[in-house]
Parts: C-alpha cells; sequence; structure tokens
C-alpha cells in the first residue's frame, strides 16, 4: 500500500540491450519513472500528489501482480506441492 517511485535512469539500456521485460512498464508502472536524481527528489518531496496522479494504475496493477494478498501464498504454493493440503489443486482427469 506504499507509493512506488521508478528510478529508471537506465530503462532503454535494460529493456533494449541487457535483460527485456515481461510487459510495456512504461504504460503499466504503478507509479512515475524518474530519469534523473532531480525528478526523483521532487517526487519525494511530494509524494502524496504523486501517489494520488497513479491511483488508478496502482489499483491495476495491485489486482493484476499482487492478487490475493491475504498473506497465504506460501501456504497454497506448498500445498499444490503436496498432495493433499487445503489449497492443492484438483487431481486432472487423465
Amino acid at each position: 500500500g506504499k507509493p512506488m517511485l521508478f528510478f529508471t535512469y537506465d530503462l532503454e539500456h535494460y529493456r533494449d540491450s541487457l535483460r527485456g521485460l515481461y510487459f510495456d512498464f512504461t504504460t503499466r508502472a504503478p507509479g512515475p519513472l524518474l530519469r534523473t536524481s532531480a525528478e526523483l527528489v521532487k517526487a519525494l518531496r511530494d509524494v502524496d500528489t504523486v501517489a494520488a496522479e497513479h491511483q488508478e494504475k496502482y489499483a491495476q496493477f495491485r489486482k493484476d501482480f499482487c492478487e490475493p494478498g491475504d498473506g497465504l501464498a506460501t501456504a497454497r504454493v506448498i500445498d499444490r506441492m503436496l498432495v493433499g493440503g487445503p489449497h492443492a489443486a484438483a487431481p486432472a482427469d487423465t
């Protein structure tokens, strides 16, 4: 639930040459993409306004990447790995 600021001084290099991205971060980032230290400092000084400006993208990002946020993600993974846990996947039809 905290505001997110992204110091992306090397975004093009990272995206185009180094590793790439799984999705278009420039359109889906849940906060501003800041290229300079001055932009970062300015955003930090007015973080409440910055968060308000990005609240819709932030909400969508949380829905897409953080749901369900109930604290039981590890339990679900372990249960699916071990047969019979309360969150185990249903057996596949064979």
